[in-house]
């Protein structure tokens, strides 16, 4: 997978993904809700054979990088919980 930044701000990050689906797209958009200080967190397809999705994440005066990075670690906690789990079902 691939990621670019389109735009970084202090308030404002906007980025696109190759090789993802909805899927994981939805569980960061819902990890980011989840931060202190988001007012936007979501993504757009404009076509979903040919086009790349881009994800939009603003802030109310927090570093939009930073509520970012605090959403993925958190995600990537719930989800090494949820492994754990699984396993323990073998």
């Amino acid at each position: 997978m691939e990621i670019e930044v389109l735009k970084e701000e202090k308030d404002e990050l906007q980025l696109t993904f190759s090789e993802t689906d909805h899927g994981l797209l939805n569980m960061i958009k819902e990890a980011l809700w989840k931060q202190a200080g988001v007012e936007m967190a979501a993504f757009k397809l404009a076509h979903p054979e040919i086009s790349r999705p881009v994800f939009l994440l603003k802030t109310k005066g927090k570093d939009a990088k930073k509520v970012w990075n605090s959403a993925i670690d958190s995600l990537s906690e719930d989800l090494e919980k949820l492994d754990k789990e699984i396993k323990k079902l073998k």
